[in-house]
Formats: structure tokens, sequence, C-alpha cells
């Protein structure tokens, strides 16, 4: 039997744990926008944290950019990327369709994987740094690259 998963919607409370649960913490991973996509538009408001500004952003139909400070130049999976010279790292550009297609990948491949989203998705699960990094590996490169 073969199953498919579609998400069809993802909240603002589930970017911002996914976000900030990859990123904070993370030796590899970081998130950053474009400062017109948020600062100086209807989206701004000054008691938003970083990660309530990316998932405005996102949910606004604009991507935000993940840069992967492990990547020593070399580049993985499909998404648009390019050398971020300034930080030493790869930067992807990231939008709200790519990290629903990510999570979907991730609950079809079972297992871990499985677990990872499915803890994110029930927000009573332990969801961590690592299940929040492999989640956005996923995300990212299309698979589990750093482990």
């Amino acid at each position: 039997m073969k199953t498919k998963t579609i998400i069809t919607e993802i909240n603002h409370n589930d970017l911002v744990i996914l976000l900030s649960t990859a990123t904070y913490g993370s030796s590899y991973f970081n998130v950053v926008n474009k400062k017109k996509d948020y600062y100086g538009t209807e989206l701004e408001d000054e008691k938003d944290c970083r990660e309530d500004a990316w998932a405005k952003i996102l949910l606004a139909g604009k991507p935000v950019y993940v840069l992967d400070y492990y990547s020593e130049e070399e580049a993985y999976g499909k998404l648009p990327h390019e050398w971020d010279e300034k930080r030493c790292a790869m930067k992807y550009t990231v939008t709200l369709d790519d990290i629903k297609k990510g999570l979907q990948k991730a609950l079809d491949n079972g297992d871990w994987d499985a677990k990872c989203a499915f803890d994110l998705i029930n927000e009573e699960g332990d969801f961590d740094l690592i299940e929040a990094e492999n989640i956005l590996q996923i995300i990212t490169f299309g698979e589990a690259i750093y482990g």
C-alpha cells in the first residue's frame, strides 16, 4: 500500500515553533530575511521576535533564507541557493510551499523523520533542536545530510 501525505495549512505558530527550535542553539543553521520584506511594511510589529517576522514573511508569500554554516561551499538539494561570502554560509531560498513539501516528505519517510514531524504537529510532543534540525534539513536539502 502506498500513501501520500498532503499538508494543507501551516499556521503562524507552527512556523515559529519550527524555525525557533531549529535555529536556537544550532551550530549550523540560521534563518534570515530581506529587511524590505518586513521592516517598513504592514507586517512590521515592534513586539515581534525574529521568528514572528519570519513566519509573517512566509505567510505573506515571500521567502526566508536558511543559512548552512557547515556547507564548505557545497550545496545540497534543489532549492535556489548561493554562497554568502560575508556569512561564510550557503544561503538557501525557502518558501512556505518548500516547508509544506519538506514536512510532507518527512511524514512519508516514516521512522525518525515522521516522528520529528509528528512531534512538531502535536505540540505536546518532545519537539527539540535535534528533531527541528532534521526537519529543516529535509525542507532545505531534501534529506538529512548532517546525521
